[in-house]
């Protein structure tokens, strides 16, 4: 598979943002970690059973 960059990378931010903001794009995820658990999240994602992304979780979300 070939993933050349972008030659205009703002660009790419602004439309990637857009469709995030319009709730067209919507990341897939798998799990969530809180950062003390890193290692543990490491060792879920090198089983290859994760099925979308593995977030850390550096500060708690509020919200």
């Amino acid at each position: 598979m070939v993933c050349p960059l972008p030659l205009d990378s703002q660009a790419v931010v602004n439309h990637l943002r857009h469709l995030i903001e319009s709730g067209t794009f919507r990341p897939v995820v798998d799990r969530y970690y809180p950062l003390d658990r890193i290692v543990e999240a490491y060792r879920y994602v090198e089983t290859g059973q994760k099925i979308g992304n593995v977030v850390i979780e550096v500060a708690p979300v509020h919200g």
